[in-house]
């Protein structure tokens, strides 16, 4: 299978894995988690487990995958989607709901890092644009998912929701096993030692993005998390509320190629300010917005920012990163972010709690400001 093959396949594999991993959670877990009895507190807790998981998993995912190959890698996270949906329809308690949500994580633990990297892998050259292209075949799964689970559900409940899920992580898992070797063996094992994760984690460089991705993966669970709780607030229609999330994983889609692009011609640092500034200017603009007109503006604005940082990330972290330790670096990377994916909607919350809403969104403004500076001496060492 020549690259361009191999490139398409791995952006429908995406889009199924995707596609079936955001099924089972939007927004069919928080409902299916109600319908079992459990808590705010509970739900919350089972929401964290499949990111915390993340957390641990990313980097060793990344870092195995650059000694045994990605594609035995990229399998072992098909076996996770095609077998965990299934495991829901057994499902009790709160106990069994977490224990199910951390083994359905080391599904996209093993797979994001690992998928990236071969992006890295096939294209030396426009990685900016192929790697916004990829996101964006993940993204259009991400954009289907809560309408679909919700149309499933108000069908036929939470069951026939689930069985699509693991028919979707079936479907990736069929296409995983189509994927060629691309070089298993041919790596040395030295690249994926914990002396070369340990020389990844002291590079600076390599750490600023990677905080970069985690702050604004902390912005987009904090708004994902309590925008919806605002707009109820201000009695705005149900069917509404369901919409904006849509359009905000919509622009960030349609215009992840061209953030790419962008990034490939006017630099990933560059790319990088831009969409720190038009987060920053979205987010406060969101803590303004009084009606509903004014909130999907600022939504636009802040997703088209974070198009622009998350187009310029991974590219520039595997451009940084010596020899062809993707894997690894990518799994640095994603292990920084869920950890501030994870913190996101814990600490808005305690600041929403006690503040309100908008001033939790301030805060978020606030904390992408703090890597301006940090992004800006990168830049100047690039």
């Amino acid at each position: 299978m020549n690259t361009r093959g191999t490139f398409l396949l791995l952006c429908i594999i995406g889009f199924f894995a995707i596609l079936s991993s955001t099924m089972s959670k939007s927004p069919t877990l928080p409902l299916f988690a109600r319908s079992l009895g459990l808590s705010d507190i509970e739900i919350g807790f089972v929401a964290a487990a499949s990111t915390i998981v993340g957390i641990v998993t990313n980097i060793t995912a990344g870092a195995l995958s650059d000694i045994y190959g990605r594609r035995r890698l990229l399998i072992a996270s098909g076996i996770f989607f095609a077998s965990a949906p299934f495991m829901y329809l057994l499902v009790n308690n709160s106990m069994q709901l977490t224990l199910v949500r951390a083994y359905h994580g080391l599904a996209t633990a093993i797979f994001t890092p690992v998928s990236i990297a071969v992006v890295a892998d096939l294209y030396r050259e426009s990685r900016g644009l192929k790697m916004g292209l990829y996101s964006s075949s993940t993204l259009v799964g991400r954009l289907v998912a809560p309408s679909l689970a919700g149309i499933l559900i108000a069908f036929s409940g939470f069951k026939l929701a689930y069985i699509a899920c693991g028919v979707s992580g079936v479907i990736a898992l069929a296409l995983i096993l189509r994927m060629p070797n691309m070089g298993e063996g041919q790596r040395k094992v030295e690249a994926a030692s914990l002396r070369g994760v340990l020389q990844i984690l002291s590079d600076v460089r390599i750490l600023v993005v990677s905080l970069v991705q985690a702050v604004t993966y902390y912005a987009m669970q904090s708004i994902e998390t309590f925008l919806p709780l605002l707009l109820s607030e201000m009695r705005i229609e149900v069917w509404i509320i369901g919409l904006i999330p849509t359009i905000q994983v919509g622009i960030i889609a349609a215009t992840k190629p061209v953030m790419g692009t962008l990034s490939d011609k006017a630099g990933r640092v560059r790319s990088m300010l831009l969409g720190i500034l038009l987060s920053v200017m979205g987010i406060v603009a969101l803590s303004m917005s009084y009606n509903v007109d004014l909130i999907i503006v600022s939504i636009a604005i802040f997703s088209i920012g974070v198009s622009a940082i998350t187009a310029s990330t991974a590219p520039l972290v595997s451009e940084l990163t010596p020899g062809e330790r993707y894997g690894s670096a990518i799994g640095v990377m994603e292990t920084i972010k869920d950890v501030g994916q994870a913190s996101g909607p814990i600490i808005s919350g305690i600041v929403s709690a006690i503040f309100g809403y908008k001033m939790a969104f301030v805060a978020v403004s606030l904390i992408l400001i703090t890597v301006i500076a940090p992004v800006s001496m990168l830049l100047k060492r690039r």
